[in-house]
């Protein structure tokens, strides 16, 4: 028997139903190398970070994949760029609720 699409798609919890489709791009990112040491070492500390100290934070990362890194998770709204006296970058609402939720999948898996 062949399933829909849209029965793929659904996760059903209770009275709730939330598709997952909307949420792929997030997820294709945190599966990309380094994506969630960068959003481990932004939210440390719960203090903005500029670009070196992420740089010097991630073992055997590039300036070049950080920065394009850094831009895919300002572009989904992960991560905020301040560009004041230093560019620093910080966690928005989105990416706190994103980090604690890896933090709970993350101790679910120990």
């Amino acid at each position: 028997m062949k399933l829909k699409r849209e029965n793929a798609c659904m996760i059903y919890d209770k009275n709730t139903e939330i598709c997952i489709d909307p949420s792929l791009p997030v997820f294709n990112l945190l599966g990309k190398k380094y994506t969630l040491l960068i959003l481990g070492v932004i939210g440390n500390n719960n203090t903005r970070k500029n670009f070196n100290d992420i740089l010097n934070s991630v073992p055997g990362i590039s300036k070049t994949i950080l920065a394009k890194r850094l831009k895919e998770l300002i572009g989904l709204n992960i991560i905020l760029k301040d560009e004041n006296d230093i560019i620093t970058y910080g966690l928005t609402n989105k990416g706190i609720k994103i980090r604690k939720g890896l933090i709970e999948f993350l101790n679910a898996t120990l």
